[in-house]
């Protein structure tokens, strides 16, 4: 059996038991057919060779004609399935991926996972959404991680809050596109608090407005207004072409690459295809 692409230094039987029992889960498909770990026999004892296939270099580099290149996919899912908390920060170096070399399965599943394990991801994922040193995207994919977590355990919805609606007051030093998440974030969690703070970063003109729309689409979707009073800007931004250039195909396995129409641009499906749309043209 063609092993390239398999982890160094790690337990040789036990590893490679483990990686021929996620090979023959074969290809994975986005967001679908995450595997039960009760079901396949995998449990708690197994995290430490989970962890290290998540996160192998060869192995999440490997051509798509190898085997292996699924591994990394199926280990972090079922890191997610067993709440593994000893996984969160070696999880969360893989966010860089999403930058170089434009992981598309880290930045929609990653978020997934740390929703999965719970509120003891929250303290590591603050800490990263905070660091200006990380990569606006890595970043925005920690505010996701954060809005599932609270969706997940509604204990935790007001901490979330916070830490996002603090990040948001930070509006003129952010990236406006960051902006952008922070608010599609805050909307996901009807976070009606935070409106004022999201007023004024739209009054700077600090909001990308790809990603969540105008203002008047906020109010909307908050409910402070029944309806738009003005044309939406995203329908004359959206027909005269947007200012970036069109982004190269990413390498490896790729997620899909939804469409965003004028027709939809105010619903909550439309910001999540918009969100994804927005990931795909950083890449130049």
């Amino acid at each position: 059996m063609n092993t390239e692409g398999k982890g160094d230094g790690l337990a040789p039987a036990r590893m490679q038991t483990l990686l021929d029992r996620l090979v023959a889960l074969g290809e994975c498909k986005f967001k679908m057919d995450w595997l039960d770990c009760k079901t396949v026999g995998i449990g708690p004892e197994l995290i430490p060779d989970l962890i290290g296939i998540a996160t192998d270099e060869k192995l999440l580099s490997a051509r798509r004609t190898n085997p292996h290149i699924w591994t990394p996919i199926h280990a972090w899912r079922a890191l997610a399935g067993l709440r593994a908390v000893e996984a969160i920060e070696p999880l969360i170096s893989l966010l860089r991926r999403i930058d170089e070399p434009g992981d598309d399965w880290v930045i929609e599943e990653m978020p997934i996972v740390f929703g999965m394990i719970g509120p003891a991801a929250i303290p590591a994922l603050t800490r990263y959404l905070q660091d200006v040193g990380n990569g606006v995207y890595p970043r925005a994919a920690c505010a996701h991680g954060l809005r599932l977590i609270a969706e997940n355990h509604p204990d935790t919805r007001d901490q979330v809050v916070a830490i996002l609606s603090n990040q948001l007051k930070l509006f003129m030093q952010n990236d406006p596109d960051l902006n952008g998440f922070l608010i599609s974030r805050l909307l996901d969690l009807k976070a009606m608090e935070v409106a004022p703070v999201m007023e004024q970063a739209f009054a700077a003109n600090s909001v990308e407005l790809f990603v969540a729309g105008d203002w008047e689409d906020v109010q909307v979707e908050l409910g402070l207004l029944p309806a738009r009073k003005t044309r939406p800007k995203m329908l004359d931004w959206l027909g005269v072409g947007h200012r970036k250039s069109a982004p190269r195909p990413p390498a490896g396995p790729q997620a899909p690459s939804p469409q965003v129409t004028p027709a939809d641009s105010n619903s909550r499906q439309a910001r999540r295809k918009a969100e994804r749309a927005a990931a795909k043209r950083k890449k130049q």
